[in-house]
């Protein structure tokens, strides 16, 4: 499929989410979604290979190819209802207050205290738009880092980020971002980065294999003093659970700003062991079309 018809077919997918999010109730977005997931899963397309190979290389030691694929199925699913539930709350303003439950919230409100703006570490899990919009809502300061969708109309993501009262933080270039995170975090805010995507950085451990991980957010975090706190959701039947855990820390005797990259991969570790987790738990809510592990080496 060449750009041009990708371009045409998202657009397609794009108006008729938005068209049904406008139709459907809330109560029945769930059995849409299941009839949609149905037919993308049937469907012979590159992506849905690539999260099946994704599935494997992550859980194929532990379970079942048919359960991979029980799985795969299922993330479908999940994945069509949030886009669903996105589109009818952007439609309707419906508050997300009521959609979310939180735990730890104690660790996010330390983390604050500290003056310095947080760096929430986060991952392509469950409603990530809907946890920012959480927060956003309650009154938080809160920034996104984020990417513009390659087939989405321009400026797409950033107009709706801004309708939430959110601070958008576009990814253009890696010379500029950090400039754009540090003056967020002066400013005192949340500066939300989904830092589980293949970039070059360092090699750390993620389901057994060593993958490449992003390491901007640590030494941003190191250079101004601010705190790096884990902050994922995941979707617990009709509501959504917030969790947010206690501040990344680690021994560190160096008087510079500097952060080795051993450090370093010992801080991303832990925050992929937190990360892995939630996915072992809620397999079908992790988003599997990125190519994770197409960088990994031995150790």
């Amino acid at each position: 499929m060449d750009k041009a018809i990708k371009k045409i077919f998202f657009k397609l997918m794009l108006t008729l989410f938005w068209k049904l999010g406008k139709v459907l109730k809330k109560n029945q977005l769930p059995a849409i979604s299941r009839i949609l997931g149905n037919i993308f899963f049937v469907i012979p397309w590159k992506r849905k290979y690539i999260a099946l190979e994704n599935l494997k290389i992550a859980l194929g030691e532990e379970v079942s190819e048919k359960e991979l694929k029980k799985i795969l199925k299922n993330f479908f699913h999940s994945i069509m209802l949030m886009i669903f539930e996105i589109s009818h709350n952007v439609i309707h303003r419906e508050s997300i207050i009521p959609w979310v439950e939180v735990s730890g919230f104690e660790y996010l409100d330390e983390a604050l205290k500290k003056g310095k703006g947080v760096i929430a570490l986060s991952g392509h899990l469950s409603n990530v738009p809907a946890m920012v919009a959480w927060l956003a809502e309650k009154g938080y300061p809160v920034a996104v880092l984020f990417k513009e969708g390659k087939y989405l109309p321009k400026d797409f993501l950033f107009n709706l980020i801004k309708s939430y009262n959110i601070h958008p933080i576009p990814f253009y270039s890696d010379k500029d971002v950090p400039k754009e995170i540090i003056k967020a975090l002066n400013k005192g805010m949340i500066v939300f980065i989904l830092a589980d995507q293949a970039r070059h950085g360092v090699y750390a451990r993620f389901f057994g294999k060593y993958v490449q991980c992003q390491k901007g957010a640590f030494v941003i975090a190191r250079r101004k003093d601010s705190p790096i706190v884990p902050v994922f959701i995941v979707r617990e039947k009709e509501k959504y659970r917030l969790i947010i855990y206690p501040e990344l820390t680690i021994e560190n005797n160096e008087s510079d700003k500097s952060l080795s990259d051993r450090n370093i991969t010992i801080l991303i570790e832990k925050y992929n062991a937190l990360l892995e987790n939630l996915i072992r738990q809620y397999p079908e809510q992790y988003y599997w079309f990125h190519r994770r592990f197409k960088k990994m080496k031995t150790h």
